[in-house]
């Protein structure tokens, strides 16, 4: 029940964050949730420990906790950090395609283009997620995908900030079908880049509406 609980208060505040209801550096209070969530203090400090897990939240001491801020200088490493994960994995991926492991990706592109045409932002989010999960399994190394997801977790509340943008959703999206055809054509250099170019909105929304201004 406790982690049921957890894990109901870690999804809704996550949601919170990626659509700009709480912005970077916002204070975030136990008190407020405890009311909110009609639930006990202990179950709200586990669910923000969840959060700062994923890197979406940051924890000060004598200060509690708040929407993690990410500075131009922090933002440009690990983005750094993902553009040689992302495109060392992308010429990686076996080709010829596995058949089984397409048709799942095929799935995984399909699920996420239509959680985008019905603009559930929520869905969205697991749907994109799984995608690129499912995409870089395709290199057949266990340690580079694990290398992928550390990395993608820790950019979490820098990539999060532009999903309800209609532009930058649709961009994704057909983004996502590019990246399929390329491994379809066996055009490995044109799915490194896709790859890289794909994440580089998300940053830009970001370093605009916060870095320059907080």
């Amino acid at each position: 029940m406790t982690e049921t609980a957890v894990s109901e208060i870690v999804s809704v505040l996550e949601q919170d964050i990626i659509f700009g209801r709480f912005l970077p550096k916002q204070r975030l209070y136990e008190d407020e949730f405890i009311v909110r969530f009609s639930t006990k203090r202990h179950i709200v400090r586990a669910a923000l420990h969840e959060l700062e897990r994923k890197g979406i939240v940051e924890r000060h001491p004598n200060r509690g906790a708040a929407v993690r801020y990410f500075s131009r200088p922090e933002v440009a490493a690990l983005y750094e950090l993902r553009v040689i994960l992302h495109e060392a994995a992308a010429r990686r991926i076996r080709i010829p395609a596995n058949p089984e492991w397409f048709a799942e990706l095929e799935a995984a592109r399909d699920a996420h283009a239509d959680a985008v045409a019905a603009r559930d932002l929520g869905l969205v989010f697991q749907t994109n997620t799984l995608f690129h999960r499912k995409l870089f399994e395709g290199t057949e190394n266990a340690y580079l995908s694990e290398a992928i997801e550390t990395s993608n977790a820790k950019t979490h509340g820098i990539r999060s900030h532009g999903l309800g943008l209609p532009s930058l959703l649709e961009k994704a999206r057909a983004e996502h079908f590019a990246m399929v055809d390329a491994i379809r054509d066996g055009d490995v250099e044109e799915l490194a880049r896709l790859c890289i170019d794909h994440m580089q909105p998300a940053r830009a929304f970001y370093e605009e509406k916060y870095c320059g201004v907080l």
